[in-house]
């Protein structure tokens, strides 16, 4: 569990390869699922207002949205091959930066809504950028190019994601 911790670690701080996570099956699934969960759970603590379905649906849209944007982006790029590392690689990672994030959120409370919203802006950043080391790698293209690609998938995921939920 440790070198697997390591592995995602090292890839968001852009130090690894993403070609080096394991394309087990049952892997993936553990991946994809515990980054629903988690990213439910985070998105659950920000207030009592918050639906848990029309939460849970949000997501599930925004990570298939991503899921077959990428594998639009490899199949276009005749590496579809490398989808389940990739895609693994960024839910795995995406995982390990949602829970960093849950655990700077009590903070953010007492910091400010201006340090709040920086502390947020960040991490949105850091994301997009390891998705774009990520999506450079597969892609085998330069690494602005696939910060472009990472940063139009997160666009049309949330993008989606708002619209199955009304908002």
């Amino acid at each position: 569990m440790k070198t697997l911790f390591n592995l995602f670690w090292r890839i968001c701080l852009l130090r690894q390869s993403p070609a080096a996570v394991p394309a087990n099956g049952p892997f993936v699934a553990t991946i994809v699922l515990a980054n629903l969960l988690c990213s439910i759970l985070v998105s659950s603590s920000f207030g009592s207002e918050v639906n848990l379905l029309t939460t849970s649906t949000s997501i599930i849209v925004s990570q298939t949205t991503t899921a077959g944007l990428v594998w639009i982006a490899l199949y276009w790029a005749e590496k579809a091959d490398r989808f389940v590392t990739t895609i693994t690689a960024i839910f795995g990672c995406d995982l390990i930066i949602t829970a960093v994030f849950s655990l700077l959120l009590p903070i953010t409370g007492t910091l400010g809504s201006v340090v709040g919203s920086a502390l947020l802006l960040m991490f949105l950043v850091w994301s997009v950028a390891v998705a774009g080391f990520i999506l450079h790698r597969a892609l085998e293209t330069g690494f602005g190019a696939g910060v472009a690609v990472a940063l139009g998938i997160s666009l049309m995921s949330v993008i989606l994601g708002q619209v199955a939920i009304g908002a």
